[in-house]
């Protein structure tokens, strides 16, 4: 097995429902952020039929594309705010390159300040903080629907019906855990924050934020006890995101995350990528925890989900990886699929609102097989039938 990493570019055309990647993985002493590309309008080279896959390695089945806003006649008073909201359409999109999240508020020189860093074009406010959806460890943004709509992929900014039911005060998951955490859509469940409050689900869709699993409006995130000010969106378009990440660092200090969302290029020699030992040890690791349940958001030790399990493998070897998948998806360089070797990670982007989403993670085992946390319901195993998790 070599000293090195490697990983996997999608293998299906850009139209497919579904397509299994593989990301190498740096160490932590490179301090390099990652190695991607665009899944958006994959070039010609990218494509392949899904035949050049091992029999072994069957692609994921899609699952239910992201639903629509249910009829208003299945809502209540009680589930959302009366009265029909318009959201204005935007006339642009905004790009947004970082997300910064605090456990307390940020003051207003610092929201300042960080629309002077160099290369910063706009920055947008967000409520930032953990809740537990449907009993579901989750992520949750609370936004200003007309601000907010323009940062999001073209997909879901483009829904006058999901923005309206953000704007009513119900919840849009992500695709990702709508299908990893069976989240029933169109039903009213607990949301419980800082204070607990019933919230029905309106639609799956993403934001295009890593980490982020779900959003509902200001309003909302307010009854809920989330507070103002411990999030804002950065964009910096034209700008070297690893720079800005740096500048916003600076800015905010280090007891706040500076999470990255613009894929970039990082460029590291092959002596920097793990050893065979930490590749023996990050498998080890993953096939010891073979029959523990799938739960979502879970890191151990005694459940795990997708990424959860990656995280635990890889500190096993002394490696600090991201906490979600799409993170973990910036964290090494990406190659063909027929380089990929035991150790490597595959993951899947199969949400229609944002083809460039991560939305599930794995460690591949060679031969066709691999360490997963499937989903919901299963349990950490490793096996090739992949396409029955999804």
């Amino acid at each position: 097995m070599p000293d090195r990493l490697t990983s996997l570019a999608p293998r299906a055309r850009r139209l497919a429902p579904a397509a299994l990647t593989v990301v190498a993985v740096l160490t932590a002493a490179t301090g390099a952020s990652a190695v991607t590309m665009r899944l958006t309008g994959a070039p010609a080279h990218l494509a392949a039929s899904s035949s050049t896959v091992p029999d072994g390695l069957q692609l994921p089945q899609a699952p239910a594309p992201a639903a629509a806003l249910p009829t208003s006649s299945r809502t209540s008073a009680a589930d959302v705010t009366p009265g029909l909201v318009q959201v204005p359409r935007p006339q642009h999109l905004i790009e947004a390159t970082i997300l910064v999240t605090d456990a307390h508020p940020m003051s207003r020189r610092t929201l300042r300040a960080l629309r002077h860093v160099s290369g910063v074009t706009a920055t947008q406010p967000v409520q930032a903080g953990h809740a537990r959806v449907d009993g579901h460890r989750s992520f949750v943004l609370g936004v200003d629907p007309a601000r907010f709509r323009p940062w999001t992929p073209k997909l879901t900014a483009r829904s006058q019906a999901l923005w309206q039911s953000i704007a009513r005060g119900e919840l849009t998951a992500s695709f990702d855990m709508g299908h990893q955490a069976q989240l029933p859509l169109g039903a009213t469940v607990p949301v419980r924050a800082a204070n607990r409050a019933p919230v029905r689900i309106g639609a799956f869709a993403s934001v295009g934020m890593s980490g982020v699993d779900a959003v509902m409006s200001s309003a909302r995130a307010d009854q809920l006890g989330l507070q103002h000010h411990t999030g804002v969106v950065v964009s910096a378009p034209h700008a070297d995101a690893l720079t800005i990440r740096r500048a916003v660092r600076d800015v905010v200090g280090s007891h706040a995350h500076v999470w990255l969302l613009r894929e970039v290029i990082v460029i590291r020699d092959a002596g920097e990528f793990l050893t065979r030992t930490q590749i023996n040890t990050v498998l080890q690791t993953a096939a010891h925890q073979v029959g523990k349940p799938y739960v979502w958001g879970a890191e151990g030790p005694n459940s795990f989900d997708c990424s959860g399990l990656v995280q635990w493998s890889f500190a096993a070897a002394g490696i600090r990886m991201p906490r979600v998948s799409q993170q973990q998806w910036f964290a090494g360089p990406h190659v063909d699929y027929a380089n990929a070797l035991p150790g490597d990670l595959l993951f899947w982007h199969y949400d229609p609102t944002d083809p460039s989403n991560i939305d599930h993670v794995a460690i591949y085992a060679g031969n066709g097989m691999m360490l997963v946390a499937p989903h919901t319901g299963d349990y950490v195993n490793k096996d090739g039938k992949i396409n029955q998790y999804n």
